[in-house]
């Protein structure tokens, strides 16, 4: 009678584990819910197929475009443009609360992620040396023989392996050295070079991009002048 017991609560305890361990790694909410072209996928069990509108984002999954650019649009309205011959792997997918931790790894190629302002949903990007945690808005990020990035209006922080964080101002083209992780910043002014390699209409901000960058720039202050106090925007 007591190994009979015993054999019972093993029972639950394992029915139980699996419940909380089915739970945890649930994706069904992290579905393609449009796409314009081809996306291969290579997941974690060697089996190669494309994406569809049903299909499901998985730890583990390596995305790749061939000739052809292509665009995808998640079930929290997040979009993901690659251009042709970019290799995307989805490092892992979590489930912490109610809300789905992603983490990207971009491999080669040229992605543009729009994540909306409201999203519950985390974005991660993670490199060798260098990670981007909890992106929200719009970034291109380019990694051929340097990482390149093309910043909207984001404040972003890039968080190097030895603690160093680097800040990346809005409506600005970031480079990264491969070696020596030198960063360098410039005025996004002409991003053609960039927008181009995705499918019409994927970029939808980039067309007031300069304007933006001058409003930015426009910050409102305070000043005395003649022993009065003049308030109004100026260039910082």
């Amino acid at each position: 009678m007591i190994n009979v017991i015993k054999k019972f609560l093993n029972i639950i305890g394992f029915s139980f584990i699996f419940f909380l361990l089915s739970t945890s790694l649930s994706y069904s909410d992290i579905k393609i819910i449009e796409i314009k072209n081809t996306v291969h996928v290579l997941d974690i069990y060697g089996k190669r197929y494309t994406l569809n509108k049903s299909s499901e984002i998985k730890s583990g999954d390596y995305l790749r475009t061939r000739k052809n650019p292509a665009n995808l649009v998640l079930t929290n309205k997040t979009k993901v443009c690659l251009s042709k011959n970019t290799s995307l792997k989805i490092e892992n997918v979590q489930l912490v609360a109610d809300q789905y931790e992603i983490n990207l790894s971009l491999k080669k190629g040229n992605i543009l992620l729009s994540v909306p302002n409201n999203s519950k949903n985390k974005y991660n990007f993670i490199f060798s040396d260098y990670k981007i945690n909890n992106f929200k808005d719009e970034i291109i990020i380019s990694k051929q023989n340097k990482l390149e990035i093309l910043n909207f209006n984001n404040k972003l922080k890039l968080m190097f392996k030895d603690k160093k964080n680097l800040n990346i101002p809005p409506y600005s083209y970031a480079k990264i050295s491969k070696k020596e992780n030198l960063l360098e910043i410039d005025d996004a002014t002409d991003t053609s070079q960039y927008t181009n390699k995705f499918l019409q209409g994927c970029v939808n901000k980039i067309q007031n991009l300069k304007a933006k960058k001058r409003d930015w720039d426009l910050q409102y202050g305070c000043v005395t002048q003649s022993g009065r106090l003049v308030c109004g925007n100026r260039y910082k």
